[in-house]
């Protein structure tokens, strides 16, 4: 598909630096673990999970792990030595590593969990990349898709200091309606829908003066005070995430 925002070569060079650290992957992962809770039935002995684009594989590591899941990663990156090093780093030593284009491949398997975290908005027909998650869903099996919240106030921000980054994520799908008529399309249950998470204040380019002030005065004012808030209270304007956790009937 010619619809895709991002290359190959991209994300090999963003994910170039080896995330395989463990204290890494329990801090990065660790702060979604209600949602995990939520997404994984720990009572479900022997389950699959496979995450969609999952390189560098910490994600999926850190759940496996965690969880005692049989794990597979889906992911077109010509390099997989991230992902067996995240799996290693997590004591996972049964799984699987699929590289393959998700836009045209053809699973011959379901499982019970999907995972899909940063995907779908790198995509032009956003709607069409989830639809095809379904293909991947056993029946009973759940989904728990996360992307990136850059709509409200977080677009203005990221217009002033992070344009490059801004530019390679669609919009439109950033919308709690998406994930609700998605839901409705495939009769799926909706156990969870909303937004999640600080203020986004990363920065992927380098900085002008200017932007670097913008930058320190909007980390004094959430990294210290507002984001205590937005984790109380997820807003649509300045949370940094949209997470939904659904189920197949």
């Amino acid at each position: 598909m010619g619809d895709k925002l991002t290359t190959k070569t991209y994300w090999e060079s963003y994910y170039s630096h080896n995330h395989a650290d463990k204290k890494h992957i329990t801090t990065v992962c660790g702060y979604y673990n209600d949602f995990w809770k939520t997404f994984i039935d720990s009572k479900n002995k022997a389950s699959t999970i496979i995450e969609i684009g999952g390189f560098p594989g910490r994600y999926l590591a850190y759940l496996s792990s965690k969880f005692k899941l049989l794990p597979t990663c889906l992911d077109y990156n010509s390099d997989t030595s991230q992902i067996e090093a995240s799996f290693r780093i997590m004591n996972v030593e049964t799984y699987s590593v699929l590289q393959k284009d998700f836009t045209k491949y053809k699973t011959p398997q379901t499982y019970n969990y999907v995972l899909s975290n940063g995907f779908v908005e790198h995509f032009e027909d956003y709607n069409h990349i989830l639809d095809l998650h379904v293909d991947y869903l056993a029946p009973k099996g759940r989904m728990l898709i996360m992307i990136p919240n850059m709509r409200g106030y977080i677009r203005f921000y990221k217009y002033l200091v992070d344009y490059q980054n801004l530019k390679i994520h669609n919009l439109k799908c950033m919308k709690l309606k998406v994930f609700k008529d998605f839901a409705q399309r495939h009769d799926l249950k909706v156990i969870h829908l909303g937004y999640f998470g600080g203020f986004p204040l990363g920065v992927h380019q380098k900085s002008n003066l200017f932007q670097k002030l913008i930058y320190k005065g909007h980390r004094l004012v959430f990294k210290y005070v507002a984001n205590r808030l937005l984790l109380k209270k997820p807003s649509r304007f300045f949370s940094s995430s949209i997470i939904t956790i659904l189920e197949k009937q």
